[in-house]
């Protein structure tokens, strides 16, 4: 029997897209190997958004190849888009596969790799996530917008959406299947809606695809058994009204919202032709504060954008620390080829950059100190993950907020939502108490 081995590197879209493959293989009695023994089929979905990104892809297939140098080697991702010919210069990888073309991956496994051109091959879904107890389920592709610092459109194409009885039907089988949380995900999931029928809500614009996504979302939350929904990243802009309203009506929404800043400066933000300025951003983050309690808002910041001026970063800092994040994912700028920002003037050295990420990275630090130390004392919904390494005796997990607990507790309760009261903070790790249920007699 043929071995095969999955791997992916970057967003939440590459792991969905990941493990829809290892389903597939195993739909075509494919054994999965265990890391390091060498498996006869290795594909990487491979991620672009950085050049550190590219380097580690290239490394991965690399090992690979030294583990079974008679694999067959598959590499599909958006590093294959971007430098296809950087990977077709490592020997022995067999074929490149471009983001439009990962639904071919299992026809040609069945068909050139195993001689089995009639095998049945499976729908590109899931209808488990591996070993995880959040399940990310893919509602788009692509995206519409060209900021100047990315490459992704040119690499994913345009935005098209998903059919939403399909992603219905996925979420049920996931649910059934023992997930109690659902991550809805996409390259960019405030476009979700373009290209399907109108059905009734407004004819254009973001607020038709606002309109498509809440009633997926109206849809989504009706199945019985799941606990929490979530949206993976979604831009500040396309929150609407109303959709503020939905996620405030119904605590199966989670109220962890990640919203890209990318920079808290006007200049900065119009040179990255964002669609947005400071002022919208907070009053999209204040909307949200007002209607649901408490809501946990995190978000990604570039440092060091060319042209990015002392006065810029510094204005990106006090807008950091005035909205309060509970968590920046800090972004050194990486120069893609292709993109407009890598032909602007002020460059800045990578020293400056790196300075300044440390002093956001520092500033990260003390606002998620305080986001967790506030809930010391308070009793929260843990959803289990298990143990945080093997020879723990404590269980670790995330809340609705995205708080990571840890505490004691049996491994059964993986994959279960208990109530841990929050004892304290040490070392930026928060402990808990589990609640244990009390039999009436």
């Amino acid at each position: 029997m043929k071995t095969f081995q999955v791997d992916f590197l970057g967003c939440k879209v590459n792991a969905y897209e990941i493990e829809a493959l290892r389903e597939g293989f195993r739909h075509l009695g494919l054994s999965e190997a265990r890391d390091g023994d060498g498996a006869d089929v290795y594909v990487l979905n491979t991620c672009s958004v950085t050049a550190n990104a590219g380097s580690t892809s290239r490394n991965r297939v690399r090992r690979a190849l030294r583990e079974n140098p008679r694999a067959d080697v598959l590499v599909t991702g958006c590093y294959a888009e971007s430098d296809r010919d950087l990977i077709e210069r490592i020997e022995g990888v067999r074929r490149i596969f471009g983001n439009d073309e990962k639904e071919a991956i299992l026809p040609f496994v069945a068909s050139e790799l195993m001689g089995a051109p009639d095998a049945e091959i499976p729908p590109f879904r899931i209808t488990r996530m591996g070993a995880q107890t959040r399940a990310f389920v893919k509602i788009e592709d692509g995206c519409d917008d060209h900021c100047t610092f990315c490459i992704i459109p040119t690499l994913r194409g345009e935005a098209r959406s998903r059919d939403p009885s399909d992603i219905v039907e996925e979420v049920g089988e996931l649910v059934r299947s023992g997930h109690r949380e659902v991550v809805l995900t996409g390259v960019h999931i405030g476009y979700f809606g373009k290209g399907l029928p109108d059905n009734g809500v407004p004819s254009s614009g973001p607020r038709r695809r606002g309109a498509h996504l809440a009633a997926l979302l109206r849809r989504l939350v009706r199945i019985p058994g799941l606990e929490r929904l979530k949206l993976s990243s979604i831009e500040v802009h396309e929150i609407t009204d109303d959709l503020v309203a939905l996620l405030a009506s119904d605590e199966r929404f989670a109220p962890h919202f990640h919203l890209p800043l990318q920079a808290g400066c006007d200049r900065t933000l119009r040179r990255m032709r964002r669609k947005y300025d400071t002022k919208i951003f907070r009053q999209r983050v204040r909307a949200l504060e007002s209607a649901i309690h408490a809501p946990a808002i995190s978000t990604d910041v570039i440092v060091g954008f060319p042209g990015e001026t002392d006065a810029d970063f510094q204005e990106t800092m006090a807008f950091c620390r005035d909205i309060g994040f509970m968590k920046l994912h800090v972004f050194p700028y990486s120069v893609r080829s292709g993109t407009p920002a890598a032909e602007m003037d002020g460059h800045l050295p990578s020293r400056v950059i790196d300075e300044r990420r440390h002093a956001l990275l520092a500033l990260d630090e003390d606002l998620g100190g305080r986001w967790r130390q506030g809930f010391v004392g308070q009793t929260v919904p843990v959803l289990v993950e298990g143990r945080p390494h093997r020879d723990s005796g404590k269980l670790t997990g995330l809340t609705d907020r995205y708080l990571r607990v840890v505490f004691d507790g049996p491994e059964r309760l993986r994959g279960e939502i208990v109530p841990v009261r929050v004892d304290g903070v040490e070392g930026g790790v928060v402990f808990g108490l589990r609640h244990e249920p009390v039999e009436v007699t």
